[in-house]
């Protein structure tokens, strides 16, 4: 009987964390949410496209985005890198990441000087 007894108080906090475990896969915690590279293609970019994706990000469980403007083959955009309205519409998206409750970050990449 004490055996059974003692079985039985070992296993119920393994089941409480297995039951925890189950729990953070289908609603994981903010920093076990997978972050992905979100491309701004050669200044093709638009407030109402900044919040359409974060919040479609958001909705599929993404926890953050590093933003990489690249011009790869890209046709040109109306807005100019680092220009006024890429800084307005940069703004906009860490506003809108804030709201969201997602992180967000930036990449230089290919032909800027911080990478080549």
């Amino acid at each position: 009987m004490l055996c059974a007894l003692v079985v039985v108080l070992c296993c119920c906090p393994l089941a409480a964390a297995a039951a925890s475990l189950d729990e953070g896969f289908i609603s994981p915690p903010a920093l076990a949410r997978p972050w992905v590279y979100w491309f701004w293609l050669n200044g093709n970019i638009t407030r109402e496209g900044i919040t359409a994706d974060l919040e479609a990000m958001k909705r599929v469980g993404i926890g953050g985005v590093l933003i990489m403007e690249v011009d790869q083959g890209a046709p040109v955009g109306p807005i100019d890198f680092m220009g006024a309205r890429w800084r307005e519409l940069f703004a906009h998206a860490v506003r809108e990441a804030g709201r969201l409750g997602l992180e967000i970050n930036m990449n230089d990449d290919a032909g800027w000087n911080g990478s080549g």
